[in-house]
């Protein structure tokens, strides 16, 4: 015979709250709504062409589709610069309505084409960030190179060393222990006894390398990552006397189609540039989008077999 415990609490959840957490509130919490174009008056077409964010009552922010070729493509060419007028004319109006502190409820336009959509409640770390995240999100008109950057992941050099590291172990086997180690290094300066920190994952017999990432939006932070990446490895080597041809840098790139074309160019070009002056100095340079290649890179230059 079965013996049924039951809770004498009067709250039956009371289990499950002695495990609750409190949530921190968001940064930012207010309200949003989309902005709306009907070209024609006697036509129901809507158009969600915006996102306005703010507070009931209080101060907002907007962005407004600032491309408009796929209009283009609906309406053809000649009406297209009427369809700018009006989102001239709804740009006008909300930055009137900003200077004049309107709240978001009644920010005037001076023709019937522009409209604010219902307001839905909204939170985030702040009002740029859920401005940004809307106007992707809502705007159907906005263009495909566009949104890829609002789509794009990036990748820090640790996330991409794991991927290198799944890759190196199917093809090196039990010397993957012969070439991976902590990236983490300290090298100790004898006048001082002061240590120094080196971040380099690659450490074969006689050699040093890194595995980097290139998979970032700006091309600031590609070069910086190269920077850093060359130097601690430049040091390594000239502390411990390494030979040419010693030093290793395997780099991960953005997939071709994952960002917009003159950024894939901008971070190209960045790495054309840091690849040619590292290999005039010694340096074995290797990039690939993917980290089977890469990891085939880091073996045969490893040679520990």
């Amino acid at each position: 015979m079965k013996t049924l415990f039951m809770s004498t609490d009067t709250d039956p959840l009371a289990h499950v709250r002695r495990h609750a957490l409190a949530v921190p509130a968001a940064e930012f919490e207010g309200v949003w709504a989309t902005i709306e174009l009907q070209p024609d008056a006697f036509a129901p077409q809507r158009y969600t062409i915006g996102v306005i964010v703010g507070t009931p009552g209080g101060p907002f922010s907007f962005r407004l589709l600032d491309d408009l070729s796929k209009f283009e493509c609906i309406y053809g060419r000649d009406d297209l610069g009427q369809i700018r007028e009006l989102m001239d004319a709804a740009e006008q109006g909300m930055l009137r309505a900003q200077k004049n502190v309107v709240g978001l409820d009644d920010v005037p336009f001076e023709t019937d084409a522009i409209s604010i959509g219902s307001q839905w409640a909204t939170s985030g770390v702040s009002v740029d960030a859920v401005l940004s995240r809307l106007y992707h999100d809502v705007v159907p008109l906005v263009p495909r190179e566009e949104r890829k950057t609002r789509e794009f992941v990036t990748l820090d050099n640790a996330a991409v060393r794991r991927l290198v590291d799944d890759e190196l172990k199917r093809i090196a086997g039990l010397s993957f222990e012969r070439i991976s180690t902590e990236p983490q290094r300290a090298l100790l300066d004898e006048s001082t006894g002061q240590s120094h920190w080196l971040d380099f994952n690659l450490a074969p017999t006689g050699k040093a390398g890194s595995v980097i990432s290139a998979v970032y939006k700006t091309p600031t932070s590609v070069e910086l990552n190269f920077l850093r990446a060359s130097r601690d490895l430049t040091t390594y080597a000239r502390v411990n006397r390494l030979q040419d041809r010693g030093l290793g840098l395997f780099v991960m790139t953005p997939a071709t189609d994952s960002m917009p074309a003159l950024d894939r160019e901008r971070i190209e070009n960045i790495l054309g540039e840091q690849s040619w002056s590292l290999e005039q100095q010694g340096f074995v340079v290797s990039a690939h989008d993917d980290p089977a290649p890469l990891a085939r890179d880091v073996y045969e230059w490893a040679s520990v077999d």
